[in-house]
């Protein structure tokens, strides 16, 4: 029996304001007609990317970032440009934002990596100005899996984008993993989540929830199930310092 989707109208926490200097391509290539995280196009080595681009996010300090170089005049085809992608040990999804300006009286021409950056800004044909924005932009395409999860007694789907390092005190949301579920358990996001909520940031602390033993298991599809099996002392729920980036797709 094929469950319904739910549609989750959601969009980005941000219209491009942290990356508004430089040009956001929104990769709408593939039809659907389900509203989508928009896509955003970058270059990584010479090579085209995509990522998603959730804008800003307030972190605090000890974070491992990266830098992503956006542009203040480029050339019309110019995009963001990343030095790391997953599968590295140096990427993170959260990226430090550098401005990178052509100097007047200079040519933009298409930069398409780091190194050409570096090598432009060497010859004093840009100047690179390191910003305190931080944006958190997942890069996809990368063997990343489309997941499937409840919220609200709903279906709903995520990218699995890895565990990302965040430092105490960054904003989180609970993502609960059932531990020992029946069968077609998946994990469980907030309620709030299914109910259209849009400003939510797709960093999840992971929680475990076990069925207590002489308990038993049934299908969890939504918080308020989780709290009420709780309440009657059928499982137990435990924090873990997993967070993961989960963007809801």
């Amino acid at each position: 029996m094929i469950k319904r989707i739910l549609v989750l109208t959601l969009t980005t926490l941000t219209t491009g304001a942290a990356l508004a200097s430089s040009p956001a391509h929104a990769d709408r290539s593939v039809a659907s007609a389900a509203p989508k995280q928009p896509v955003v196009r970058g270059f990584y080595r010479g090579a085209t990317v995509r990522y998603f681009d959730f804008g800003p996010i307030k972190l605090q300090p000890g974070n491992k970032l990266v830098p992503i170089w956006t542009f203040k005049n480029g050339s019309a085809g110019q995009h963001n440009v990343i030095d790391t992608v997953p599968g590295l040990s140096t990427y993170s999804p959260l990226w430090q934002v550098n401005e990178v300006t052509w100097v007047k009286g200079k040519k933009p021409r298409t930069l398409r990596s780091a190194a050409a950056i570096r090598s432009a800004a060497a010859a004093g044909e840009v100047r690179i100005i390191k910003t305190k924005t931080i944006v958190n932009c997942p890069v996809l395409g990368f063997g990343q899996a489309q997941v499937t999860g409840f919220s609200a007694g709903h279906t709903i789907h995520y990218y699995d984008l890895g565990p990302v390092k965040v430092a105490a005190g960054n904003t989180v949301v609970p993502l609960y993993d059932v531990t020992n579920g029946v069968a077609g358990q998946h994990n469980i996001a907030g309620d709030t989540i299914a109910q259209g909520q849009t400003a939510y940031p797709p960093l999840w602390a992971i929680k475990k929830v076990t069925w207590s033993r002489g308990a038993t298991p049934r299908l969890l599809t939504s918080f308020a199930a989780i709290q009420s099996a709780a309440k009657a002392e059928e499982l137990t729920i435990t924090n873990t310092p997993l967070v993961v980036n989960c963007p809801l797709i």
